[in-house]
């Protein structure tokens, strides 16, 4: 194959990414019109465009992430750390005994806030999952006498 041949891109991986941007802006909506709401005493330092392209970088890395390679590779591990992730920051840590139960620290910004250390978890329990689905699968097994592998 030469360097001017692309390899061909499935419907299953355009279709993964899309899906996976597109949630990821969704919650980048979601944080900043919770953002911009009066009530919330939150404030938005620097242009609203630097905010979003930084807010769906960052969302894209803790949400779309996981989505992605669980649409793309089957992989669920990721996105039930996701699911854990999410609950804590945006339910939990609202009730005492975890947070005060005032509210005064928004879950969105630490969900932001922690995504290089997210990447890494999403990307050691990734390959955990893959290898021990590789090593299951590769293991030979005998059915009515014949070795199968």
């Amino acid at each position: 194959m030469s360097l001017q041949q692309r390899l061909p891109i499935s419907e299953r991986s355009i279709r993964s990414i899309a899906i996976s941007v597109g949630i990821s802006l969704l919650y980048t909506a979601i944080v900043l019109g919770y953002s911009v709401h009066p009530a919330t005493d939150i404030s938005v330092s620097g242009t609203l465009w630097h905010a979003v392209g930084l807010f769906s970088v960052m969302a894209f890395g803790t949400v779309g992430v996981p989505l992605l390679v669980w649409l793309r590779y089957g992989i669920r591990s990721p996105g039930v750390l996701l699911a854990v992730i999410l609950l804590f920051w945006h339910v939990l840590v609202a009730f005492p005994p975890l947070g005060s139960g005032q509210g005064d620290s928004p879950g969105f910004f630490f969900v932001f806030a922690w995504m290089p250390f997210y990447l890494v978890a999403y990307g050691l329990l990734a390959g955990g999952e893959y290898w021990v689905r590789r090593r299951t699968h590769s293991q030979p097994t005998e059915h009515n006498g014949i070795w199968i592998t």
